[in-house]
């Protein structure tokens, strides 16, 4: 069975949010990644986007325990994972809000994508945001099993 999500996407921005207790840093960006991924039906992306924003937290979780567990012996495999991860993140939301206007393109680009320190803190924001989408979303297809 097929879950559908809501397609008012200020409606599924607030199922995050609640889902959440109201955790998301970043739902402005959430709910234009989303209205874009709906307006160019690619949904599909947008779950992998959400998908891979979980797996790169999962990873910097195992980073940060790496640098104090000495029995996480493949850190630096790990490390290489995160990055190239990263990439396709990045690729991933350029790809999904490719239609959208230039003003919110320049907006990511500026805010999420620049190699600076707020860059990073500002695109883990946004990706915490996507994880929290994609448990919301595993919630909804548990429910529905």
């Amino acid at each position: 069975m097929k879950i559908v999500y809501s397609k008012n996407p200020s409606e599924f921005v607030n199922e995050v949010e609640k889902f959440s207790k109201s955790k998301l840093k970043r739902k402005a960006e959430l709910l234009r990644i989303y209205e874009e991924a709906l307006d160019n039906k690619n949904e599909a992306l947008f779950e992998d986007l959400i998908f891979t924003a979980k797996y790169i937290l999962g990873l910097l979780r195992i980073v940060n325990k790496g640098t104090i567990n000495s029995e996480i012996t493949n850190i630096e495999q790990i490390k290489k994972d995160f990055s190239d991860n990263m990439n396709k993140v990045v690729i991933k939301i350029k790809e999904v809000i490719s239609g959208a206007e230039e003003n919110l393109k320049l907006h990511f680009e500026q805010t999420y994508f620049e190699l600076t320190q707020q860059g990073f803190l500002n695109i883990n924001e946004l990706l915490s945001d996507l994880e929290w989408t994609k448990l919301y979303m595993n919630e909804k297809k548990r429910i529905f099993r």
